[in-house]
């Protein structure tokens, strides 16, 4: 994700990296593009929110059940602001990779000041199963006025444990309710990126919004079965020893 990051998104874009574990790495911010902070030192809120609720926990391999995996990137964005000095705000999940140079009018047109948060629906992909969004690839604009009300909500549904009162736990589920609610009830404009158009479905035979919308030219959310990631025995084990949750 790092590698093709720095290759191919504009030079006056900065990566901002939340790593766990980050001292693993020999180099830190060995890149004017990139900066990497540990994930652990910097977002106690998160442990926190583990310690809480860790009764909740449910021991399945169902991901919709899996709150504290995909809580790491709530939390993680909820901080980014903090270091954010730009309008707009991208986030990528770390399987995301870039395979083709992102030229800076692509993203401009992804974005709107009257907008507040653009995202990738799936209401023209036909999938029976995936009723959420996909929220690999996010672009938050945080001047926009209700841009902490927003936030307000987001947490609301982590800290105080609300999000355990609906049907899925994952946090695109979350991310919906809570964009729902803020459009309808305060009417809040937000746009999917699938509306500027599809690939032929058919022709490729897939149901994976990200690589069928418009960014499916520029990059790749490999996810799932779709990972090539290969880790060396060392590096998982020293990871699984130290990982606290």
């Amino acid at each position: 994700m790092v590698d093709s990051f720095i290759v191919n998104w504009p030079k006056n874009i900065k990566l901002l990296i939340f790593l766990e574990n980050s001292y693993l790495l020999k180099e830190r911010n060995v890149n004017p593009k990139i900066e990497i902070i540990d994930y652990h030192e910097n977002i106690p809120e998160y442990y926190a929110f583990c310690k809480k609720f860790n009764h909740k926990k449910k021991f399945t391999d169902d991901f919709r059940f899996n709150v504290f995996r995909f809580a790491y990137k709530v939390y993680a964005i909820k901080k980014s602001f903090s270091y954010n000095t730009s309008q707009n705000l991208i986030w990528l999940d770390a399987d995301v990779k870039t395979h083709k140079k992102i030229p800076y009018i692509f993203l401009e047109k992804l974005i709107s000041d009257k907008h507040y948060l653009s995202y990738l629906g799936r209401s023209h992909v036909k999938t029976k199963h995936l009723n959420y969004s996909e929220c690999g690839f996010l672009i938050f604009n945080t001047k926009h006025h209700l841009h902490s009300l927003f936030w307000k909500e987001m947490m609301h549904m982590y800290d105080d444990g609300m999000l355990f009162e609906l049907s899925e736990w994952h946090d695109s589920f979350i991310f919906d309710h809570v964009r729902n609610k803020l459009e309808k009830e305060f009417f809040l404009k937000n746009i999917n990126i699938t509306d500027f158009g599809l690939v032929d479905i058919e022709s490729k035979n897939d149901d994976h919004v990200f690589v069928l919308s418009v960014l499916g030219e520029f990059m790749d959310h490999k996810k799932g079965n779709r990972k090539d990631i290969k880790w060396s025995p060392e590096l998982l084990k020293r990871i699984k020893k130290d990982r606290k949750i």
